[in-house]
């Protein structure tokens, strides 16, 4: 305060105060109707209306008026209870009464009320003072004599009366402006004061507009006793009120009112008034005043926190303020009502002071208590001020204030997923604030001794872990919020969460919550790199600790060196693995990834170095070939190297797969793509890598690692699953490679370019061993010793046929590919075929021959060969009939060259001369001769090959195995000097042999048509002789002739071309049963059947179960119709002279069809006389008799169809028999000797002109032979 001092405002009162001073008490109005006489009692200060001691009459008698002009001013720059009633000249007994909230204060008195609501609000306040006069009554009127109102002794109703009263006016002029800070409240405070101070200056105001801006932030409050018409509210109101106050007062000053009252106490006029017994120690008063002025403190915090934004955000924040600041208001009111009791009682000396100070106590010693409650309110600043510093991290991210809020996002249709950084704790209740309304709920001010203590709990905001957590969390959500802004919504929301402490990130689908811990992956650590290769890079990922549980995936990106656009993969899971592919060669990158969930991408982490990619690809197709002590390695050079990268040399690795793990190496010192590694250990497994080396530029990976054992290459074969039976020893089928070139082949081992092959063809009869034969060379060539617990099989036999059937079903190749440990320094291809003369008969033979046929004509079948072994048994002395047939049928199949290259090998031998010997001499088999004059023949004797080896009783077997050991080294040697053959010659005799098969075929039909065409000549000649009289006379008549009709008869085992159109079997026993394939059948030529009589297109040919034969039968004819038919043909009337000649012309036509045929037929035979071993073993008759009799003797099963195959094959013998020894096909008819002549020259003509057609127009025999019978 300051200007002037208040004791210049208190009256001269002179005589009157020495006299009357010393018993009177001063107190200040506040605004309350106090006039002289006026009752009042000082126990609880409070005037006693409606009644006076004294009447006004008589007061006025004893009134006296004295003037007290007086003005001034004071500025006032604190708020506090201790400034505010100082201002006031207000008394520590009347300001008791008023914190006890006793007095309702009026006029200027009501700045007292006017308390500030911020912290941040700076105040100054300007207080205007006038006093006009002093009223008082005289000494003389203070007796009994003048007292009107006696009940007041009685009643004790009042303690005082008023007997002197100052007049005036005061005002507050209070100035308010708000602070960001408390140093920013500061200076505002500082500028506002020295504002404030121009006011009292004489009234006008001078600003610059900085002052201007300044005052224009200014609140201006009034609080006078002056009636205003208009309060002023800004700084310039303020000034022109001020100037304008003492003109409010009036002319006179009449409404001036009173300020202050001078007390008279009643018990100087009456003993039994009642009076003042004590009164409250100052130090009470100021301990009440620091008690309210603690809760003023707290109120006003209170409102600065609740307009904190992070309350604003969070009414939890708010609410939990705001509960705290009423229980504060209810503890002030509650206070105030105890002193309010208290106080008169006290003064009245009903009760003792004690009892004051048990109150001030119990409230300090209170939750109330300062300590207390600047505990909670720093703890709010500082929970506030965290959140607020989290918020200020959510700048662009909405906080939802309510569930309402949160619930119209989650129903959001377009909003997929919803992430929600939440605040866990700010919902939860304040043990404090419960014990606070716990005690406002109790008989809170009696005296218990118990001194308030608070539970010491650390609040969520200062626990460190919540903290480090916070920040990861609000760090993690901020990068997820600014990287993925499509479907997925970010919010930030306060939702109670015991289980999670301070923050937790929920996350929604839908509206649905499915996590309340949700960690989204934070920014992931740099990447190392574990793997390179020439277009790959494997990076192994480090995600930060933070999150990692549920991430889901991977984004990386990756991008040359010194290239600003990044490419990008996803991986499919959170495998820490992850590699990029489709890189360049020796090319610099640079690498970075991020975190995926099911919330979107976290940041992405730092850029790597640059890595350079590997020089080249690795060394490609790693193979290798095993033996006892060694590897030989093949590869193929990288496929892929980098720009100006070229390989060097390799570098080749290896380990043993049991034992140590260490690497051993060695570098093949120039470009090689093939390598030997020596010295290892017999039957052990190693892994085996290559490297291509690129100078100094480094090398590639390591090619994919392969596992070779050293090992004897017939332990190579032995697996579990190919195990036929568990025999001693047990058997294996060897796992050949099978492919279908146009016939069945069977490839074991890896194919040799640079080593010769030996091809050896086996045929026999059935029961010959050919089977078991192969299955023993195998043996031996894979090194198979006796003492082995296992032997092998190479052939794949037909379980279900019987022994009469042969094994073998069809032509196969066995490959044998060569390797070093094979006890034959060459590859070995076994053609086996099915054996001859089983019990299916000539019918089946013929299928052999044509699968041969098959076989060497196949594009790729063999083209050359080594050898023909004809296997036969050891004990054949002679040959039977059907013996020498199979023979023959073998022999025929191959050329002339190939007699060099035939070998016997002959099987069950038992080491003496076998007799099968004498019966190939005898049937003089063309074959080599040794020096002995034998065939040239080895001996076998497979019996041991699959015998026992573990019996107590082996010397017998283990005698034949060792036998066929060295037989079967002998062979082998031999074979390794046999001159290699063409099989050209044997192709062609197989194709002359097929083309004689066709001859044969259409032979037959001609023959016998040709026999009824005669027969039909006959009967028509007979018929004509005799009805020449009808004919002459041009009569008709009928005659009776035979003729050819076509006859279904169904076909088994094999397949039919047959023509759809011509109703004929172009080709019995072809090769092929689609009819898609018919167009190769040997029957057509040019896309056109050969055979058929219309020679009609191949697609009209068909495989059908049945074949056309012809039976002759009768039908009759008329004289009319061959009339017709020769005249329409001619184009002129004919008589019966010219009719015979036309007749004797038809029969010419098929003689000349089938001297055609038999001069083909018989070229084809030449041909095979001068290239086949066996020109046809259908050359004789008489040993096929001879096997029709052995088969209807023995009559075993299926003999008639046997017997039926065997007169067919006559039949073609008969032709071919006809045809050699120049015999006539078709009878003559019975002419005189000229007639004949001329019969023979018109025929001889036909063929003359039938082959210069042939040769003029390149067409096919059988054209023309079918345009006899159009």
């Amino acid at each position: 305060m300051s200007d002037t001092s208040s004791q210049q405002m208190k009256p001269m009162l002179g005589q009157w105060e020495d006299v009357i001073g010393l018993v009177t008490t001063e107190i200040t109005a506040l605004g309350r109707p106090f006039s002289l006489g006026s009752l009042y009692n000082c126990h609880n200060d409070q005037l006693i209306p409606g009644v006076t001691l004294w009447n006004n009459e008589a007061l006025k008698k004893d009134l006296v008026v004295q003037p007290q002009e007086k003005t001034s001013f004071v500025i006032i720059e604190s708020d506090s209870l201790v400034e505010k009633p100082s201002s006031m000249n207000i008394t520590s007994s009347l300001k008791a009464s008023f914190l006890a909230g006793l007095i309702d204060v009026g006029g200027a008195a009501t700045y007292l009320n006017d308390t500030k609501t911020s912290k941040h609000q700076a105040r100054v306040s300007l207080k205007y003072s006038r006093t006009s006069r002093f009223e008082y009554v005289t000494m003389n009127h203070l007796g009994m004599q003048n007292v009107t109102y006696h009940d007041v002794f009685d009643k004790g109703t009042a303690t005082h009366v008023v007997i002197g009263i100052l007049y005036g006016a005061q005002a507050f002029l209070v100035f308010d402006s708000e602070g960001s800070s408390s140093e920013n409240t500061q200076n505002i405070s500082g500028t506002l004061c020295s504002m404030v101070k121009k006011i009292p200056s004489g009234g006008t105001v001078k600003l610059n507009e900085n002052e201007r801006e300044i005052v224009s932030k200014f609140n201006c409050t009034f609080h006078g006793d002056f009636a205003l018409d208009k309060k002023p509210v800004t700084y310039e109101d303020a000034i022109k009120v001020y100037a304008n106050l003492p003109k409010l007062l009036g002319a006179n000053e009449e409404k001036a009112v009173p300020i202050q009252v001078w007390l008279y106490p009643l018990s100087k006029l009456h003993n039994r008034a009642a009076q003042v017994s004590q009164q409250i120690h100052e130090n009470l008063i100021l301990e009440v005043e620091e008690i309210l002025q603690q809760m003023a403190e707290v109120d006003m915090q209170c409102n600065d926190l609740v307009k904190h934004p992070a309350a604003v955000t969070f009414p939890d924040i708010k609410n939990e303020i705001s509960q705290f600041r009423d229980l504060c208001q209810q503890f002030t009111v509650t206070f105030q009502k105890l002193l309010a009791q208290n106080l008169p009682a006290i003064r009245s000396g009903k009760i003792k002071v004690t009892e004051m100070e048990d109150i001030i106590l119990r409230c300090q010693q209170s939750p109330f208590g300062k300590v207390h409650t600047e505990e909670f309110l720093s703890r709010k600043q500082q929970e506030i001020q965290f959140v607020g510093s989290y918020m200020k991290c959510f700048a662009n991210i909405p906080i939802l204030t309510s569930e309402d809020d949160l619930n119209q996002v989650l129903n959001d249709p377009l909003v997929e997923c919803v992430v929600c950084f939440n605040f866990t704790s700010l919902k939860e209740k304040d043990l404090y604030v419960s014990d606070l309304g716990n005690w406002l709920q109790t008989d809170t001010m009696v005296p218990t001794g118990m001194v308030y203590e608070k539970k010491e709990v650390t609040p969520w905001f200062k626990d460190k872990h919540i903290a480090s957590k916070g920040e990861k969390y609000v760090k993690t959500f901020q990068e997820l919020a600014q990287n993925n802004k499509c479907n997925t919504k970010y919010i930030v929301s306060s939702t109670l969460d015991q289980e999670n402490q301070g923050f937790s990130i929920y996350q929604y689908v839908g509206d649905k919550l499915v996590s309340k811990a949700f960690e989204p992956p934070a920014k992931p650590n740099l990447p190392c790199i574990s793997r390179k290769t020439h277009d790959s890079i494997e990076l192994t990922l480090n995600p930060a600790d933070f999150g990692k549980g549920l991430i889901e995936g991977y984004t990386i990106e990756y991008r040359q060196a010194e290239q600003n656009n990044w490419s990008s993969l996803r991986t499919k899971n959170n495998d820490l693995q992850a590699t990029v592919r489709g890189l360049n060669a020796y090319t610099k990158y640079q690498f970075r990834y991020s975190a995926l969930s099911m919330a979107g991408a976290s940041v992405v982490s730092d850029i790597t170095k640059e890595e350079t990619t590997l020089p080249t690809s690795p060394p490609e197709e790693i193979r290798g070939e095993s033996y006892s002590e060694s590897l030989i390695l093949h590869w193929k050079e990288p496929s892929v190297r980098g720009v100006g990268v070229s390989v060097t040399e390799y570098k080749v690795e290896w380990k043993q797969d049991s034992g140590s793990q260490v690497w051993s190496q060695l570098r093949t010192g120039n470009k090689v793509e093939k390598f030997r590694i020596e010295n290892l250990i017999l039957n052990t497994s190693y892994t085996i890598r290559v490297s291509a080396i690129c100078a100094d530029l480094g090398a590639s990976a390591p090619s994919n690692n392969i596992t070779i054992s050293t090992s004897h290459i017939k332990m190579k074969f032995l697996d579990s699953k190919s195990l036929l039976h568990q025999k001693k020893p047990p058997v294996y089928q060897l796992q050949s490679e099978f492919s279908n070139d146009g016939y069945r082949k069977y490839n074991l081992g890896q194919k040799h370019v640079g080593k010769p092959n030996k091809v050896v063809l086996l045929v026999g009869a059935t029961g010959s061993g050919k089977t078991t034969l192969i299955n023993g060379m195998c043996n031996y060539i894979l090194g198979v010793d006796w003492k082995d617990d296992f032997r092998f099989k190479l052939v794949h036999e037909v379980t279900n046929q019987s022994e009469a059937h042969s094994q073998t079903s069809e032509v196969t190749a066995y490959v044998i590919n060569h390797n070093e440990e094979y006890r034959i320094p060459y590859s070995l291809t076994l053609i086996d075929t099915p054996g001859f003369g089983d019990t299916r008969g000539i019918e089946q033979d013929k299928k052999i021959t044509a699968a041969i046929d098959r076989f060497f004509s196949s594009d790729n079948g063999i083209d050359q060969i080594n050898a023909v072994c004809f296997v036969v048994q050891s004990s054949l002395a002679r040959l039977t009939h059907s013996q020498k047939y199979i023979f023959n049928s073998v022999f025929s199949i191959f050329g002339k060259d190939i007699k060099d290259n035939i070998m016997i090998l002959i099987n069950f031998s038992d080491g003496e001369r076998p007799p099968v010997l004498d019966a190939i001499k005898t049937a003089e088999i063309p074959c080599p001769l040794d020096q002995d004059g034998d065939p040239v023949h080895f001996k076998f004797n497979n019996s041991a090959l699959f015998a026992d080896n573990q019996t107590s009783n082996i010397s017998f077997n283990q005698m034949f195995w060792t036998m066929g050991a060295e037989s079967m080294k002998t062979f082998f040697q031999s074979m390794n000097q046999k001159e290699t053959k063409s099989l050209t010659l044997t192709k062609e005799v197989l194709k002359e042999r097929k083309q004689l098969e066709i001859y044969l075929q259409a032979l037959q039909p001609q023959i016998k048509g040709g026999l009824l065409k005669l027969e039909e000549l006959r009967k028509t000649e007979l018929a004509l002789q005799q009805k020449k009289d009808l004919m002459e006379a041009n009569k008709d008549f009928e005659y009776e002739v035979e003729r050819n009709v076509s006859i279904k008869e169904e076909v088994h085992g094999h397949f039919i071309t047959n023509c759809a159109k011509c109703h004929f079997t172009c080709h019995d026993n072809c090769d092929y049963d689609d009819d898609k394939d018919k167009i190769l059948c040997i029957a057509m030529s040019n896309g056109y059947c050969t055979m058929c009589p219309g020679k009609c297109i191949w697609s009209v040919h068909h495989n059908q179960k049945y074949k056309f034969r012809y039976e002759t039968r009768k039908e009759k004819r008329t004289y009319e119709k061959l009339k017709a038919k020769y005249e329409k043909a001619n184009g002129e009337k004919m008589n019966a002279e010219e009719i015979f000649q036309n007749l004797e012309d038809d029969y010419c036509n098929v003689q000349a069809v089938v001297l055609l045929l038999i001069d083909k037929s018989s070229e084809s035979l030449k041909r095979l006389e001068e290239i086949a071993l066996r020109p046809n073993p259908l050359t004789t008759t008489e040993y096929i008799d001879l096997m029709i009799q052995s088969e209807e003797q023995e009559a075993k099963l299926g003999f008639q169809e046997r017997i039926q195959s065997l007169r067919s094959v006559r039949e073609d013998a008969e032709i071919i028999r006809k045809i050699s020894s120049g015999e006539s096909l078709l009878p003559e008819q019975q002419k005189n000797q000229q007639e004949s002549k001329t019969l023979r020259e018109k025929v001889t003509i036909k063929v003359i002109n039938f082959t210069k057609v042939l040769k003029d127009k390149s067409q096919n025999i059988m054209e023309i032979i079918s345009s006899f019978f159009n």
